[in-house]
């Protein structure tokens, strides 16, 4: 891209230099002439549609603050999962996606959820785990019918039209992601534009929490310290029996399918992915090759 001066998106690599290139995903640039992109608020989190945005509102991720409650101010600002000490008569709010606040002693049976607008006061000092929920929300899972059940409040495609039909969803499982319908420029049409939502990495490459939300391909157990076999399929009932068909009920929380991968389907009892095994001594084992998702491993890919 020649031009005397980079516009807004772009950068040159050093002052002086004609070469205009775009900023990348998770990045942005306001202003004219610049030498250099500003990242979003967290890179770890946050990210753009596409490459060459010119503003900071295009930075997409999640946000949660806390407030004093008895004089209305700001006390931080949260992007990511984070465990906090939260002092007496705090108001936690949800700016942008949805968070849970765990009892980190009891974390998965004493929990509160905050949906974006929802907010909680807490009257007495409390240990929080502020745990941001970014499977569905800012990133779809590609294995379960290339993000059927994305459930963003993404609004505009790509390219920054705004939907006409509210929301990026993908209800037939179009192999390209989320989109929704936008008004072409040239022929005034409405056309299908997908909205460069990015594929998750949690609850597919590795799983989150307990597992619940695991949508991995992983599909084989150890019987032994040698041996792995293949799962019993979802829909089987031999040479195990199988009170966790796919039901709609199943399929929607657990991820249950005519599939042999591994899922969590009882959260109460069991903490990781696991599957019945098709070997009849072994009733069923946990699925030891689905790492769990860790501060070291990306939310999700940057690339489209």
């Amino acid at each position: 891209m020649q031009c005397d001066v980079c516009h807004p998106g772009s950068v040159a690599p050093e002052a002086g230099m004609k070469d205009c290139n775009p900023c990348p995903r998770g990045s942005y640039q306001e202003k004219k002439g610049a030498v250099g992109c500003e990242m979003c608020p967290n890179n770890r989190t946050y990210t753009t549609t596409k490459s060459g945005c010119a503003r900071a509102s295009d930075c997409m991720g999640p946000l949660l603050v806390t407030m004093a409650t008895f004089r209305s101010a700001i006390t931080g600002n949260y992007t990511d999962t984070a465990t906090v000490k939260i002092p007496a008569k705090t108001s936690v709010f949800s700016v942008s996606g949805d968070w849970i606040l765990r009892n980190p002693k009891n974390p998965y049976h004493e929990a509160i959820k905050l949906q974006m607008g929802q907010s909680h006061t807490f009257a007495r000092e409390s240990e929080v785990v502020l745990y941001v929920q970014m499977p569905n929300k800012f990133c779809y899972k590609d294995t379960e019918g290339h993000g059927r059940m994305f459930a963003g409040l993404q609004n505009t495609d790509a390219q920054g039209r705004r939907c006409l039909d509210s929301l990026c969803r993908n209800p037939d499982g179009d192999p390209r992601g989320p989109y929704c319908l936008v008004e072409d420029e040239v022929s005034g049409k409405q056309i299908k534009s997908t909205c460069g939502i990015p594929k998750c990495i949690w609850d597919v490459e590795c799983y989150a929490g307990n597992g619940v939300g695991y949508r991995g391909n992983a599909n084989t157990v150890p019987i032994s310290k040698e041996k792995s076999v293949p799962c019993q399929s979802w829909t089987a009932d031999r040479p195990h029996i199988n009170p966790y068909h796919p039901t709609e009920y199943n399929s929607k929380m657990f991820g249950i399918g005519k599939h042999n991968s591994c899922r969590n389907p009882d959260p109460k009892t069991i903490a990781v992915p696991w599957c019945y095994t098709t070997n009849f001594r072994v009733r069923w084992g946990p699925c030891v090759t689905v790492k769990q998702c860790d501060a070291t491993i990306d939310y999700f890919h940057r690339d489209l």
